[in-house]
């Protein structure tokens, strides 16, 4: 709860109460226009610096992250400038509008902004950061996974990345079977885990086709899905029911230990 009067009227868009606030001598503090700026309220701004009012460095780059374009451009009009980790925080929100602009006025991301683009799952973004000369960092494939976006896995494949040795037990535990076949396709290999991840999501298609590629569980996931049912017959939040995943790893032969 924001407890000064006028930072709180600021946050709101509340101009008239602030300039009644201002009227009568009450004053804010520099939050007043952060808080504005982190709300989009261009005209707030424009009153509060009529008056005196400074934000701090965290106004510009709420605008920027919150993709208000026009408090941006205001704020930068008076000198505000936003910090490398905020073209990171833009990329990863798939900002793009805001993301060229800022890169128009000649700002930097830090050496984690392609891989900020991959988890945003926005195609044009990341192929604007690679035509700028940005480059991902190793671990950009396996982050690619983890989003479930086969485009831009597939985009990240093309230009010669690739990903570790735990991609597959990756694209197992986020449930993209899909993705899970085209890294087969490519060669990958998952670990040890990747059958006992497949049950432990409780994926039963995914399970089927590690099963059909030849990989083994120990008797740990049969344990883990029983354990899992018996949490979701509990009604423990969060739980799905296991018994498809538990009657399927039985017709193949699996038992859970004593």
């Amino acid at each position: 709860m924001v407890e000064n009067k006028v930072d709180f009227a600021a946050s709101i868009g509340r101009i008239n109460l602030i300039k009644l606030l201002n009227q009568i001598s009450e004053k804010g503090t520099e939050k007043a226009v952060d808080f504005a700026a982190k709300n989009g309220h261009l005209e707030v701004l424009e009153y509060l610096h009529s008056i005196g009012y400074k934000g701090t460095d965290r106004a510009i780059n709420y605008a920027a992250m919150n993709g208000y374009l026009e408090v941006l451009e205001y704020l930068h009009s008076l000198g505000y400038r936003v910090t490398e980790c905020t073209i990171c925080c833009v990329a990863k929100n798939g900002d793009f509008e805001i993301l060229k602009y800022l890169h128009e006025l000649g700002y930097k991301g830090t050496e984690d902004v392609i891989d900020n683009a991959v988890e945003s799952g926005n195609l044009e973004i990341l192929k604007y950061l690679h035509e700028l000369g940005y480059k991902g960092t190793e671990d950009v494939i396996d982050n690619a996974v983890e989003s479930g976006n086969l485009e831009i896995l597939k985009y990240l494949h093309e230009l010669g990345y690739k990903g570790s040795e735990y991609a597959i037990d990756d694209a197992v535990e986020s449930g993209n079977l899909e993705i899970l076949k085209y890294l087969h396709e490519l060669g990958y290999k998952g670990t040890e885990y990747a059958f006992y991840c497949a049950v432990e999501s409780g994926n039963l298609e995914i399970l089927k086709y590690l099963h059909e590629l030849g990989y083994k569980g120990t008797q740990y996931a049969f344990n883990c899905a029983v354990n899992n049912q018996i949490s979701h017959e509990l009604g423990c939040k969060g739980t799905g029911s296991y018994l498809e995943i538990i009657k399927y790893l039985h017709s193949i032969g699996y038992k859970g230990t004593d």
